[in-house]
């Protein structure tokens, strides 16, 4: 497998962890000292892992409520770029949510850094850094900050 789609099923382990409340793989696959812009949570920037581990733990307890409750995503328009040991990952992140017999559609534009703390024999690629940014529209307003 090419490193560019290795980092791409990557990011689709780790979109689907999220999900799925499974904080261990998240944190198998994230830097301790991650940073992260995540324009519909804080104007500020997030640090550290220990944020994003209770989040997956919060989306787990939601999503167990019903049996009715599913989150789905498909990564647009992927572009990896590797320089040495890191690779820089831009997307359109599209999630479909099905809660309570109806569907919802968000979107927005990921850059995602990965670093490589392995070799070039024995890859370790982590999440290091994260920045979301809004797709502007009339019903994305209300959020946007």
């Amino acid at each position: 497998m090419s490193t560019e789609n290795f980092i791409l099923d990557l990011i689709d382990r780790q979109l689907r962890c999220i999900w799925e409340g499974d904080a261990e793989t998240y944190r198998a696959t994230t830097a301790e000292d991650v940073s992260f812009y995540e324009w519909y949570i804080s104007p500020q920037r997030i640090d550290g892992l220990d944020f994003h581990l209770r989040e997956i733990r919060v989306h787990a307890s939601a999503l167990a409520d019903s049996d009715d409750n599913r989150i789905e995503h498909e990564i647009l328009q992927p572009r990896v770029q590797i320089y040495d040991n890191t690779a820089i990952a831009t997307y359109t992140l599209f999630v479909r949510t099905v809660s309570g017999g109806r569907v919802i559609h968000k979107s927005h534009h990921e850059t995602r850094v990965f670093h490589n703390f392995g070799t070039a024999d024995e890859p370790h690629w982590l999440l290091v850094h994260c920045h979301k940014s809004p797709i502007v529209t009339p019903n994305s307003m209300a959020v946007v900050r």
